[in-house]
């Protein structure tokens, strides 16, 4: 069996060749940089980088495309049998290539394994929730929960080792969005692989540093997010899965409480896109706790004043 290797990169040089450390020079080991138009100065530490590593196959985008688009690029240059992805600022757990070796001899669609969380610089755990270790404890007690947190839930693409057929026999690719934009691939993945194996140990390890995760919220963020996961829920369920993610909801929360109506709007629009009307959502953030603290008020001002509804 053979595993390629796709890396995102994007001004991080000195973290990207952390990484590449983290991965034997092996030839049955393919590895794919995709450099997502660094700045003039990081592009020149990348090509010392290539002479140290010159068994690595780097690509220049000519224009910033963002991570989905970069994965993409990868994945159509890659070989192996089985599909790997990692961040450049993550890298691998010493000797994960044995773990890799021996799940792969399974000959399993999918493999889950699971990651650490760990402080950048230190290496110590993170203070951060493991969510890929508490999906993996889930699946430990409860096979059937597990599995449907695994193929449906667990959003990020690394810590997956996915065989390449099934990958390109579904046309399984990243959307090319600002956020989520793997969320398509991972559910995909999901529904589509059907013999997978869980492993309860660390190949992975998931860094935390400053500004390594986005605060940003935007309006163009809020309806991005909505038209992900309406889509994903529509997918899931055209497709008899028994799974709602409920970061759709999450978007019209932020609109109300913030007094975004004009945007609040917008995303009922990309909701309804996929059979969401109104009324669902209303429901959805009854449902979960999150709906209008407004009326509440607004009756609460209206007893106080003696005003009949």
């Amino acid at each position: 069996m053979s595993f390629s290797i796709i890396i995102p990169h994007y001004n991080l040089p000195d973290l990207l060749e952390r990484c590449l450390n983290s991965i034997p020079v092996r030839e049955d080991i393919q590895v794919i940089v995709v450099d997502d138009l660094s700045s003039e100065e990081n592009r020149k530490s990348l090509e010392a980088l290539k002479k140290k590593r010159p068994t690595v196959k780097f690509i220049y985008c000519e224009q910033n495309c963002g991570g989905g688009a970069a994965r993409n690029i990868g994945l159509a240059q890659a070989t192996g049998d089985y599909i790997l992805f990692a961040d450049a600022d993550d890298y691998f757990c010493n000797g994960f290539e044995k773990l890799l070796d021996a799940f792969a001899a399974l000959n399993n669609d999918v493999t889950y394994f699971n990651a650490n969380f760990v402080d950048t610089i230190t290496g110590e755990p993170a203070k951060q929730p493991n969510h890929v270790a508490s999906i993996i404890d889930t699946f430990k007690k409860s096979p059937v929960k597990g599995e449907k947190l695994l193929r449906y839930y667990f959003g990020e693409p690394w810590c997956k080792m996915v065989r390449r057929s099934v990958i390109e026999e579904n046309a399984i690719r990243f959307e090319e969005t600002k956020i989520h934009n793997d969320t398509r691939f991972s559910y995909l993945v999901g529904f589509y692989c059907k013999k997978m194996a869980v492993c309860d140990q660390p190949i992975y390890n998931y860094t935390f540093r400053q500004g390594s995760v986005s605060k940003i919220i935007s309006d163009d963020r809020l309806i991005a997010r909505v038209n992900v996961f309406a889509q994903k829920n529509r997918f899931l369920a055209d497709h008899n899965v028994d799974f709602f993610d409920k970061l759709m909801v999450w978007p019209f929360k932020y609109c109300k409480e913030n007094h975004k109506d004009d945007i609040y709007k917008v995303c009922l629009e990309q909701a309804n896109k996929y059979g969401y009307d109104e009324v669902f959502v209303r429901k959805l953030l009854l449902q979960n706790k999150i709906e209008t603290f407004i009326p509440r008020v607004r009756k609460k001002l209206c007893k106080m004043l003696g005003i009949r509804k």
